[in-house]
């Protein structure tokens, strides 16, 4: 890596860095329960729309990311391969579980906000009869 491309290198890792401990210091300090990496990439976002923070500065250290980001996901792999057996012998019970849990709460979420938009029908019907 040429020196230019190594302190690039480094410039963007500090900005990244830099912005995710500032997120999640800020969180602590203000006791607020959120994700800090979410507040730390709309930060990020902010930033680089404003030109704050500028492209260049950071597309080396994230292209270096996205690049081996594959890395974090082989333990999720490896342990699919060591239960082969298992889930290749329940593998029709697992995907009806699937399917089932999926469409009982896609049917649970619309029962439920078509109960509350009836609800809030229901509550400013009442709130104008009183009105009258």
């Amino acid at each position: 890596m040429k020196k230019e491309n190594l302190i690039n290198f480094i410039k963007g890792m500090s900005i990244i860095f830099i912005i995710q401990y500032f997120c999640t210091f800020l969180l602590k300090f203000l006791k607020i329960s959120f994700p800090a990496p979410i507040l730390g990439i709309i930060l990020l976002f902010v930033l680089l729309k404003t030109n704050i923070v500028k492209e260049k500065d950071i597309k080396l250290f994230c292209e270096f990311i996205l690049k081996y980001m594959i890395l974090f996901f082989i333990p999720l792999f490896v342990g699919i391969t060591t239960y082969f057996d298992v889930i290749s012998q329940n593998f029709l019970a697992i995907i009806m579980t699937i399917f089932l849990t999926t469409t009982f709460v896609i049917v649970l979420v619309g029962v439920f906000v078509e109960n509350l938009i009836k609800f809030n029908r229901f509550l400013r019907f009442k709130k104008r009869k009183k009105e009258c």
